[in-house]
């Protein structure tokens, strides 16, 4: 139990909560706690919490009982509990989830809380900026130019003027006045503020007098620029002060909203007294005006506050829209006048209820932890209009509000888990547009009417005062969102089997690479009008995708602070980015047609065409209904993965006339990747043939068994017929194509299909193994013989060796009538049966039980495992069909890197199919591209070393009945994990351990420790680099994914491309190696089977030259099997068997410690004392301290030798070996 807290806390303390101030909310009249109002009081915190007191002090009593006898002592620690224990486990039980989730609670709570006792230098800062405000002198009433002038002047100082900036000649005066009042504010005085590496901020209110403002000042931006006047004043002191406050003051703006700019008091770290610097805080300062300065009614939703003519006064409009008689209402503008009013209303009513729910802090810190950790109220966070202080006053409606029938949703002796999963499940399920939240209803008048409000505003929350709208600047896209995290959430608290505390609050989701299926980026080159584009696109988006997509969202940051004497910057100077994130509808995202409404509908069709411009059209469909339409033409299945990416580029290029290259798109990137080059011949790959993906492969294979079944003259009959090939389960990195034969001399790879036969049981199959695989070949002839002449237009060859082996290598391959090659092999459970007998006869000699061993787990992972695997994966892909994507780029990003053959693919599938089946704390992924990019997340993020991955393929443990057959084969491999680790504490092998329901298990052998911190690292780099492409917008390089450094390999040894049958997968191919040029034709006699019209002498030449030589021959592979055969004790080999052409070597550096020379040595060695310039090889693993006598009886590894041996074995097939350390 411990184990597991510390781990969390780990996680969450170094990975997680590392990034914003999530710690505060960015709204101080959005967090506002306790009025306590610096001017009357030297106590900035009313009634601090006692800490060290009476209850600390009963945990010590037994301090002066040191000298008791030791059996007291024993006894005390196994007496029964008190009344006070059970009553804490009753209290357990009734409201939290459970002991470990309230404990993970708790240690959460203390790992994020302030340790409030060690703030007295904040305290004292906070003193000093008081006794400044109260000090501070009255300026005279001055016009617009002398006030610019004097501040910039004097103090270079340049007044945050919201946009549009006032003009010069603006009758009315700027002036300035010590404020009336100072309230600190924030979650800081209410202690429900939290840390972070990042800090925390505490926030001044400081309220202006009413003194310096007219009547009329709430229209035409009017109280804006006397607002940004003040504060420029009061920057200006504090300026002058910074010093002695050891600060620096900036201008940034209150959650990013320009009319409302703020103060930023950052610490100086230079060591000086005092310095606050190490508590990682920043003190914001809000000016605020009194509730009763302007009159409420002329702020409601429905009016107009800004004149034409104030635009017209500026240049920005012209006479004859001046004249328009109906102005549309402020709704914006109003909020943002009325935040500033209720500020201390706010206030009051967070304090009183903090103090009358106890858990209330408590809860606000775990929702604050949710938040940030879903990128939600943070500076990163421009767009959702939610935040801390926003939950806050949800809580608080809550506790009084929104349950059945009227009554309380909350109630007050709730603990802080009950608090957050009652606001989350309101948030997750409440139809806030159809029926908007009211504090306050009994003071509803026409002016603030439900019907008012909601006219005006997207989503509605009224304050107590029934004035402003709480959500004011939430759309309802980022309702949407925020639901949609809620929804998540609510999934995981109401979540029995597994614990989902660490999905909940320790990990950050909010990259948008892994949160969303499909991502949009445009530059903001718009000028601060780009709030209305962000808030508009989304709905003509959702016009056009309709439900191919779930979820549509808008993300961007806010404003950045700046220094006081620039020009407060817009979004376009910023350059900031506007991110729009999909999140998919799996089963209509990838739809051909978009159906429209019937051109008899006028109205409809007219709205319809105006959407889509010349891409509507009107069709007739086979249920004879006509109807406006939009059609996508795709070819392959990697191109209607990009349908939605589009649909989304057409509607930006049409409606905003962004084109193409205007907007970066993040999903298609890597489709090129499991598609071999354009430029290859057609007789090698083409790419027409690819357009069905795997559907023509899965009708070959469904066919041929039909074939199989319908046969004569068999001696038993089929008992089934199952596949076991990547391929048939969707999960080959290319889509296989159909053959084309006729003989040329260009060779390729020609991947076999594998499938398992397996026949009816017979007690006349012998009891020897080697007589039964006899009889398979037997079996093999006569279903080729069968096969071609029941079907003549397939082709057959049967390959047996001669050898008395226990586990034959005989197989029989088949080109199908459709011409895809399918290698059968055949299945007899009896063999098990006997190796099984064989390994536990007593008799048997220890060599004869190791033999049996290897070939029982052969047999097994061949026709066991292999089929109920294929089985599987091939219904997760049907059900999920991103899957086979992420798949088939993961098995080419661990191919490319050179690792394929340092992992199984199994374990790659089933890597891949995790991030599927157990999404959290993001929805499953809807497209291949994140699907990918998960991956190398999960790779990353996995405790590989004390955690076994067991991935749930059969999805059984999620069904309501409980399968015991299934939590026992669960339980079999984490005792087979504990043993591995208990063996092999160092994790030589078994690093990366997955295991499945079904009972198999993946990753034992390989890939080895040193290969799994190699993948780490590799992926580790890959995501990193992928958030820079996303940030650059460089479309085009993330091909780089896929190139591999050669930086650690000590020697490199280079292949001709031409003598390498794979050649044509490479990402990088060169065409001039796969021309028919003599030069470069390979004297391997290879079959490409394109040009020949004859089907009989077609057949002929398959017969007489015997196609196994082209089928499934890898002449790399059969030199890496051999290097792997003579070196696997002295060097690692790596390579891409997908068409690279060099192969990496590592030295195995035990190999360069000194041993003493025997004549049985298994390396190729050389004497110490024969290395020539020992001085220069010092660091590179020699050991140069021994003596000559020493050096002249040890030996090391013979580098030089091994290379020239590696050289001479691939004669003809290496051009040249590249030694590099």
């Amino acid at each position: 139990m411990v184990y597991i807290i510390d781990h969390l806390l780990a996680c969450y303390t170094k990975d997680e909560i590392d990034q914003d101030d999530y710690l505060e909310d960015h709204e101080s009249d959005d967090d506002q706690m306790q009025d306590v109002q610096l001017n009357t009081s030297n106590n900035l915190i009313v009634e601090p919490s006692n800490v060290g007191n009476e209850d600390d002090k009963s945990v010590h009593k037994g301090d002066a009982h040191k000298g008791d006898e030791k059996l007291e002592n024993f006894s005390s620690i196994y007496k029964p509990p008190t009344n006070e224990e059970i009553q804490g486990l009753k209290e357990t039980t009734d409201l939290y989830k459970s002991n470990l989730f309230k404990l993970q609670i708790d240690e959460l709570l203390s790992e994020v809380s302030i340790d409030f006792s060690k703030t007295t230098s904040l305290e004292n800062i906070l003193h000093k900026l008081k006794e400044i405000f109260e000090n501070i002198n009255d300026q005279p009433d001055l016009s617009i130019i002398d006030a610019k002038s004097m501040l910039l002047k004097k103090h270079d100082i340049t007044i945050p003027f919201p946009d549009p900036q006032p003009s010069d000649d603006v009758k009315y005066k700027f002036g300035f006045k010590k404020p009336t009042a100072f309230y600190l504010v924030g979650s800081y005085p209410l202690k429900s503020v939290i840390r972070s590496r990042d800090g925390f901020n505490v926030d001044v209110v400081v309220i202006m007098p009413k003194s310096i403002f007219q009547e009329k000042d709430y229209m035409n931006y009017r109280y804006f620029y006397k607002r940004a006047y003040y504060l420029a004043v009061l920057s200006a002191t504090l300026q002058d002060k910074g010093l002695a406050l050891n600060v620096s003051v900036e201008f940034g703006t209150f959650f990013g909203d320009r009319r409302r700019p703020i103060i930023i008091l950052k610490p100086l770290k230079n060591n000086s007294d005092p310095d606050f610097s190490a508590l990682n805080f920043t003190i914001r300062i809000l000016p605020c005006i009194p509730m009763d300065l302007f009159s409420t009614q002329r702020l409601s939703p429905s009016r107009n506050n800004i004149r034409p003519q104030h635009f017209q006064d500026l240049g920005q409009i012209s006479q004859q829209q001046q004249s328009v008689d109906s102005l549309p209402p402020t709704p914006q503008y109003n909020s943002a006048i009325l935040r500033d009013m209720y500020c201390v209303a706010h206030l009051n009513q967070l304090y009183k209820n903090s103090k009358e729910c106890p858990a209330f802090n408590d809860a606000c810190k775990l929702a604050k932890v949710w938040l940030h950790q879903r990128g939600i109220g943070g500076d990163e966070d421009g767009w959702s209009g939610f935040n801390g202080f926003v939950w806050k006053m949800l809580m608080c409606y809550l506790l009084h509000d929104g349950g059945v029938n009227g009554g309380k949703k909350l109630a007050n002796g709730y603990s802080s888990y009950q608090l957050v999963k009652g606001t989350m499940d309101f948030l997750a399920n409440h139809d806030f547009i159809r029926n908007p939240l009211f504090m306050n209803k009994l003071d509803e008048s026409e002016e603030f009417s439900e019907k008012s409000f909601k006219e005006n505003f997207d989503v509605v929350f009224v304050d107590n005062s029934g004035k402003l709208n709480l959500l004011c600047g939430m759309t309802k896209t980022a309702l949407e969102q925020i639901q949609h995290e809620a929804r998540i959430a609510m999934e995981y608290f109401n979540e029995n089997k597994t614990d989902r505390f660490e999905a909940l609050f320790l990990q950050k989701v909010n990259n948008i690479k892994l949160r969303y299926d499909n991502v949009a980026k445009q530059k903001l080159d718009y000028n601060d009008p780009f709030i209305h584009f962000a808030r508009t696109i989304p709905i003509q988006l959702k016009q056009g995708l309709t439900n191919r997509v779930n979820l549509i969202t808008i993300n961007y940051a806010q404003l950045p602070t700046w220094s006081t004497s620039s020009e407060p910057p817009s979004y376009s100077s910023s350059n900031l980015k506007l991110y729009i994130g999909f999140i998919f509808n799996p089963e209509q995202s990838n739809r051909l047609i978009d159906y429209g409404p019937s051109p008899e509908d006028e109205t409809a069709a007219s709205q319809f065409r105006k959407l889509w411009g010349k891409k509507a059209e009107v069709r007739r469909f086979k249920d004879g209904s006509i109807l406006e339409c939009v059609v996508w033409n795709v070819k392959g299945i990697e191109e209607r993965s990009l349908i939605v990416s589009r649909i989304v580029q057409y509607l930006f290029n049409l409606h905003y006339g962004i084109k193409d290259k205007g907007i970066q798109y993040f999903t298609g990137q890597l489709n090129d990747i499991v598609i071999p080059s354009t430029n290859l011949p057609k007789t090698i790959y083409n790419k027409n043939g690819i357009t069905n993906g795997f559907r023509d492969v899965m009708q070959a294979y469904d066919k041929l068994v039909k074939q199989f079944m319908a046969l004569e003259n068999i001696p038993l009959r089929f008992s089934g017929i199952r596949a076991a090939s990547p391929t048939l389960r969707y999960t080959s990195i290319f889509v296989p194509q159909p053959l084309t034969l006729t003989t040329t001399k260009i060779s390729h790879y020609i991947d076999p299909i594998e499938i398992i036969i397996q026949f009816e049981h017979s007690a006349r199959w012998p009891d020897d193994l080697v007589a039964i695989q006899k009889m398979k070949i037997a079996f093999y002839i006569r279903l080729a013989s069968q096969l071609e002449l029941q079907f003549p237009e397939t082709c057959t060859t049967v390959v047996a060796d001669n050898s008395d082996m226990i586990i034959s290598e005989a197989y029989m391959d088949v080109i199908s009538d459709s011409r895809f090659v399918f290698r059968c092999r055949i299945y007899n459970e009896r063999e098990i049966t006997l190796l099984d007998r064989g390994i536990n006869d007593k008799k048997s000699s220890i060599l004869k039980k190791d033999t049996y061993t290897k070939a029982l787990e052969i047999e097994k992972r061949m026709f066991v495992e292999l089929p109920m695997h294929t089985l599987q994966i091939q219904t997760l892909c049907n059900k999920w069909p991103s899957l086979s994507l992420a798949i088939r780029l993961t098995k080419r990003w661990f191919s490319t890197h050179m690792l394929s053959d340092h992992v199984e693919e199994e374990w790659i599938e089933c890597l891949s199919s995790q991030v599927y089946l157990e999404p959290c704390p993001w929805n499953r992924p809807g497209s291949g591209f994140v699907g990918f990019i998960r991956v190398l997340k999960l790779i990353t993020s996995w405790d590989w070393n004390n955690e076994a991955m067991i991935v749930d393929l059969s999805e059984e443990t999620k069904n309501s009945l409980k399968n015991s057959t299934n939590e026992n084969k669960i339980e079999d491999i984490k005792q087979r994990f504990k043993n591995l680790r208990a063996s092999d504490e160092s994790c030589k092998h078994g690093l990366m351990f997955i295991g499945t329901t079904s009972g198999n298990v993946w990753g034992i052998e390989k890939p080895s420790k040193v290969v799994a911190n190699r993948i780490k690292e590799l992926a580790r780099s890959a995501l990193l680099y992928a958030d820079e492409l996303i940030e650059k917008g460089e479309n085009r390089e993330f091909k780089r994914l896929f190139a591999t450094p050669l930086s650690d390999y000590n020697v490199i040894i280079h292949l001709d491309p031409s003598q390498c049958t794979r050649y044509y997968q490479n990402i990088f191919v060169d065409t001039q190696y796969l021309s028919r040029d003599k030069k470069n034709i390979s004297p391997l006699k290879i079959y490409n089977i394109d040009e020949c019209n004859d089907n009989q002498d077609h057949e002929e030449n398959l017969k007489n030259e015997k196609m196994v030589a082209m089928i499934g021959f890898d002449p790399v592979e059969y030199y890496l099997d051999e290097l792997r055969k003579l070196y696997s004790d002295v060097a690692l080999f790596f390579h891409d068997k997908h068409g690279g052409t060099i192969i990496g070597v590592v030295w195995i550096p035990t190999n360069f410690t000194p041993r003493p020379w025997k004549a049985s040595s298994e390396i190729n060695g050389i004497l110490v004392s024969k290395i020539e310039d020992l001085k220069d090889r010092k660091g590179s693993g020699y050991d140069t301290n021994n003596n000559n006598n020493i050096r002249d009886q040890n030996i090391i590894l013979n580098t030089k030798a091994v290379v020239l041996e590696i050289e001479r074995l691939g004669e003809g097939l290496v051009t040249g070996i590249e030694v590099r350390k």
